[in-house]
């Protein structure tokens, strides 16, 4: 029997899953409550969007304000995956896979440290970024980091399509810009690749033996170690674009039941911009939200536009659910149950209006704000299921899992380790955490306050606790002047910080 210091674990990462699941859905300056205003219409929304992650949740804690390193899912997941922050690393972009810079140089990275200290680590589908090894203009870009972090590594298609798959239907209110591109998959659910790859993770862990047909068309037959713990990591690429989940899911979402999408909330989500800096919205804003109203124009209602863009997020994101939730009743029913911890996280947010625009990579709370759950059976059963309130990263996912391990944290990995946490949800606990989007744009949360700098000296500040939507920018108000200068200040000491300090900031 494996020592309870040795746990296994199921990674379970969900790209662009936002904070609209869970107890996390009805949070103060969550848009979804600007969406469906009438209390007992979201909580039954809420119900539809993501019951798997909810019975998650019932048997974890959940971390309500979780935040990603960097609203882009390259850049993110290698900052969690790695212990280097972008800020630190510069590694701000994924055109290049993240061994290609002097940053990462001898870089041990979670799933490598856990395979070097005794773990067999097995995964597929998006997890640091691509499930697959490119070639392009002569260099190589392991985006899975095959040679390095896994024993056993699965380079599968992922996504709402699947092998047999057909065209899909492009609705009549997708932008169709070229990226921003909704409708519903021909394929059907059971066909479909997250679906597939989260059945062949779900069959790995139950019965300890699994086979599987990777891209290339050569079958893997893996097993599970008998005398050795295991990392099994799954990466589902919905909600991420296109949203093109199947059509049930859909069904889900009657947009007439959207009833806070109307005209006011354009004027309101229009109002909220216009004391943000110019050099900020011309980095931010684009023309998605404008192509959706129009689309929505086209077909007689400009306001439907928007509702449909909505409808298309919950759809795929109620389709990823579904995906995850064998692996849920898997641990559930698993005599392996009582030694996995479990975390499941989104890799950013995503906006759906707020702000004026669609998408993640900005530096406001709906692009950063994700889902962040953690099972870990082995704690006491008064605290499953609680809400854990303090600011956190996934940027601390590295220093929690090697803690979790009983392995000591690498030199080189920044973070918290965020055990104590799982101990006490309410611990005391630093209350700073760090964002970035591109080279010198930097945001600061804290219990109260978001302040963001950036490069061109641009600034935002808001009150999170008076104004959690963000909607007045404080940063001319004469009022809040030493509020600013403190954050600013406290700002440069959390970005000037090497890993050595958060080894000792907890210490006893």
């Amino acid at each position: 029997m494996l020592s309870p210091s040795k746990p296994n674990f199921l990674m379970i990462a969900v790209d662009d899953l936002n904070h609209y699941n869970a107890i996390l859905a009805d949070q103060p300056g969550n848009f979804l409550r600007k969406i469906y205003p009438d209390t007992e219409q979201r909580a039954k929304v809420i119900d539809r969007i993501a019951p798997n992650i909810a019975r998650l949740a019932d048997q974890s804690t959940t971390f309500s304000y979780a935040f990603s390193p960097q609203p882009l899912c390259g850049p993110c997941r290698t900052a969690a995956l790695t212990g280097l922050p972008p800020h630190i690393s510069g590694y701000t972009e994924h055109s290049r896979h993240f061994r290609h810079f002097a940053a990462f140089d001898g870089i041990v990275t979670l799933p490598q440290y856990l395979r070097q200290n005794g773990y067999q680590t097995i995964g597929l589908g998006k997890i640091f970024h691509k499930p697959s090894v490119e070639t392009k203009n002569g260099e190589t870009h392991d985006w899975p980091d095959m040679a390095y972090s896994w024993d056993t590594w699965i380079e599968r298609r992922m996504g709402m399509g699947g092998p047999n798959r057909a065209k899909c239907s492009i609705s009549p209110y997708s932008p169709e810009n070229g990226y921003f591109t909704f409708g519903s998959s021909n394929t059907p659910t059971e066909r479909s690749w997250d679906f597939l790859n989260a059945q062949f993770a779900t069959e790995l862990y139950l019965a300890g033996r699994a086979e599987i047909t990777d891209l290339h068309g050569a079958e893997h037959h893996v097993s599970l170690p008998d005398d050795a713990p295991f990392l099994l990591a799954v990466g589902l690429f919905a909600p991420h674009m296109p949203w093109d989940a199947p059509p049930e899911f859909y069904d889900r979402f009657p947009t007439q039941e959207m009833t806070g999408i109307d005209a006011s909330l354009v004027d309101w989500v229009d109002q909220d911009i216009a004391d943000i800096p110019e050099s900020v919205r011309k980095l931010f804003i684009n023309e998605d939200f404008d192509l959706t109203l129009a689309a929505g124009a086209r077909n007689g209602d400009s306001i439907e536009g928007w509702r449909r863009a909505v409808q298309a997020y919950l759809a795929a994101t109620a389709y990823a659910d579904h995906c995850l939730g064998q692996l849920i009743d898997a641990v559930e029913t698993s005599s392996r149950k009582n030694n996995t911890v479990v975390m499941l996280f989104g890799d950013h947010g995503w906006q759906l209006g707020d702000k004026r625009r669609y998408r993640k990579h900005a530096l406001w709370e709906g692009a950063n704000h994700t889902t962040l759950i953690m099972r870990d059976p082995r704690r006491p059963a008064s605290i499953q299921g609680a809400e854990c309130d303090r600011m956190v990263s996934l940027q601390y996912l590295y220093p929690t899992l090697a803690s979790l391990a009983g392995l000591p944290i690498p030199e080189h990995v920044h973070g918290y380790d965020m055990t104590p946490l799982l101990e006490n949800p309410n611990a005391e606990f630093p209350e700073d955490v760090l964002m970035t989007n591109t080279e010198g744009n930097l945001t600061l949360r804290t219990q109260g306050w978001r302040y963001t700098r950036y490069r061109d000296g641009s600034q935002e500040l808001y009150d999170m606790l008076a104004d959690p939507y963000e909607y007045t920018n404080l940063v001319s108000d004469p009022q809040y002047k030493k509020q600013l200068q403190k954050l600013d200040q406290q700002l440069n000491q959390v970005a000037a910080r090497n890993a050595s300090y958060y080894r000792n900031e907890l210490s006893p």
